[in-house]
């Protein structure tokens, strides 16, 4: 295995979770250990400490955080086989099923239960977030690794013996050098997020049968970290696929625990346990996921105990409680990596009234996040129930404890100001860059994401009377292609739900930051001097003080903005799920080890 090459300190005590590991660990937290602070269906605001064992953690009416899960052994020795995995989904798939091209987080999920990536995240009973085993690249289909050459050269072995689903044309074969060269060759031509690799990567080799040597243009600190996530890293796809893009669009051929079964188009996704999985047949006989785009049917199905969660809204959490005493409400670990942010557009960047850092930071300091965050994460009516609510304070800078700066606490000197609500002073910044009658923006923002956050954040534009926010409502197509993945727009994002499926800092600080980053507006030599040193520095410890230089200079700056803060959210879960503390849902490894409990009512769909 190469040497310790993690990007931060292992200080750091945070999870990098996506929406999907976020079902999955508050399912972690319900099938077993959690820390309770509540107890009791229907309104009991009494605390109450339970010890973390599955007994304990499943009884009904329990409040549960992640955060102990790692501590509950492992129950592998007890499991039952079979059962069928009762869940659903709100929306359907996009029409292509193409790994490479996807921009919809509800096709990287399903893309995500078939493909896998050479390497995972360690995850497991005995595996404590924030400890050094937490941050190693585990092997996955490639079963080894080396760092040499002073961090210019990594070698990758292929694991031995690894099958295809049995699906035509592949039809179980055997995986081996092919596939692993057409993937890459064909995402780094053509995928959605292949442009860091690209930046990063001078050229790959393939010198046997076994091995695939990576030369870097420099050296990378945060390469095999980010090789674990979508935003940089790939999964691998059969050679006949890869040579034929119109199957690739129909046909999902992965190597993963779970065969993709059956999908018709508003009516369901099921998934069949793939019997020659390389890391051992799963328990769980079948995935059903039905289509039920309606929130108020979904819940129904829970109550009747028909789905196995339902993830409300804040604000409906607590009166459901009453509605569904026997089941437990899990929580999520707040997400380091998720962080709101609006962009800016090219068109007019250099004339218009935001080319001048102080319009910039008018725009942040006219918005009382914290406001909204109470507001949107019901956190008083949480309170007076006995139970907390997590919420993260939302910096530029991913919230790794190591090197996150609080400008609460002044740590980013006389620019800690520029984050806070000041109604006041973003009124004399704006006079002072020449607009004392105020300016006009446009607002960016896709329909149907986000809308209730960003319809607050332009009431309070609209109060002060200096700026003038026109929203522009795009469809996901225009959107993506004219905001996210380009900004070819006027004025600025109403904002992004961040990189939640990010593990590195550097997917940030590339995207948004440096001059040739994907969303980057502004080019600015010592941002982007500042960005490439902490690229090429591998001891966690100095990387993480220039992150802080960083920070200190964009906390003067604000090419980006700051957008909401961000809360824990809820999922209620029926106590059903063993070894959920195994899985990780960002490349979906672990889940081989799930079983559900024997007593499961229609355990097997009767």
């Amino acid at each position: 295995m190469a040497p310790d090459s993690r990007s931060w300190s292992a200080t750091y005590a945070g999870r990098q979770v996506s929406r999907r590991r976020f079902l999955a660990t508050a399912a972690a937290g319900a099938g077993g250990a959690a820390t309770l602070i509540a107890c009791g269906g229907g309104g009991d605001s009494t605390p109450q400490v339970l010890t973390v064992d599955p007994s304990s953690v499943r009884k009904p009416g329990a409040v549960v955080y992640y955060g102990d899960n790692w501590k509950l052994a492992d129950e592998t020795d007890q499991a039952v086989a079979g059962g069928i995995w009762p869940d659903s989904e709100p929306a359907d798939l996009s029409s292509s099923w193409d790994p490479y091209l996807s921009t919809a987080s509800v096709n990287d999920a399903f893309n995500d239960a078939g493909y896998e990536y050479p390497f995972r995240y360690n995850r497991g009973p005995g595996i404590a977030p924030g400890s050094p085993e937490y941050y190693e690249t585990m092997p996955n289909l490639a079963s080894d690794w080396e760092l040499a050459n002073d961090g210019l050269t990594y070698t990758w072995t292929l694991r031995q013996g690894v099958k295809f689903h049995p699906i035509a044309p592949v039809n179980g074969r055997v995986m081996d050098i092919d596939d692993w060269k057409t993937t890459i060759e064909r995402f780094m031509e053509v995928g959605t997020n292949r442009l860091p690799l690209v930046d990063t990567v001078d050229k790959l080799e393939y010198p046997d049968p076994r091995h695939v040597v990576i030369k870097m243009k420099e050296p990378y600190a945060a390469f095999m970290t980010r090789m674990l996530s979508r935003d940089y890293g790939f999964k691998i796809v059969p050679k006949e696929l890869n040579r034929d893009p119109d199957l690739l669009h129909t046909k999902q051929i992965g190597t993963n625990y779970r065969i993709v079964d059956k999908v018709q188009p508003s009516i369901t996704r099921e998934f069949k346990r793939f019997d020659d999985y390389w890391g051992g047949k799963a328990f769980i006989d079948r995935w059903h996921y039905p289509i039920i785009p309606e929130a108020s049917n979904r819940y129904a199905q829970f109550l009747a105990k028909n789905v196995i969660s339902y993830a409300p809204a804040n604000r409906e959490v607590l009166s459901m409680r009453k509605d569904s005493p026997d089941s437990i409400l899990g929580t999520n670990e707040l997400i380091p990596f998720a962080i709101p942010y609006a962009s800016f557009g090219k068109v007019e960047a250099m004339t218009a009234p935001w080319k001048d850092n102080r319009i910039r930071i008018a725009l942040q300091k006219t918005i009382d996040f914290d406001a909204i965050v109470d507001f949107t994460s019901n956190r008083e009516a949480f309170a007076a129930a006995g139970i907390e609510v997590d919420i993260s304070f939302t910096t530029h800078s991913p919230r790794i404890l190591s090197f996150w700066l609080d400008p609460r606490k002044g740590e980013l000197g006389e620019a800690s100001s520029n984050y806070l609500y000041d109604v006041a002073a973003a009124k004399k910044l704006v006079e002072a860059a020449g607009y004392p009658d105020g300016f006009e923006i446009p607002m960016n923002a896709l329909t149907g994401s986000n809308e209730e956050p960003i319809r607050l954040q332009v009431d309070y534009y609209k109060k002060s009377g200096f700026i003038d926010v026109k929203e522009n409502w795009l469809q996901r197509a225009e959107y993506y292609d004219n905001v996210v993945y380009a900004p070819n727009m006027k004025g600025m994002n109403g904002t992004s739900s961040g990189a939640g499926s990010a593990n590195d800092p550097e997917h940030v600080l590339f995207n948004l930051y440096y001059s040739k980053g994907r969303q980057a507006v502004w080019n600015d030599p010592q941002m982007d001097q500042i960005i490439l040193r902490q690229r090429r520095e591998f001891d966690p410890q100095k990387r993480g003080e220039i992150i802080k230089e960083w920070q200190r200079h964009i906390a003067k700056e604000f090419y980006v903005l700051p957008r909401r803060h961000t809360f824990a959210t809820w999922t209620f879960w029926q106590p059903w799920v063993h070894n959920f503390n195994y899985i990780d849902f960002e490349n979906q490894t672990g889940g081989e080890k799930v079983w559900l409990a024997q007593d499961m009512p229609r355990r097997n769909g009767v």
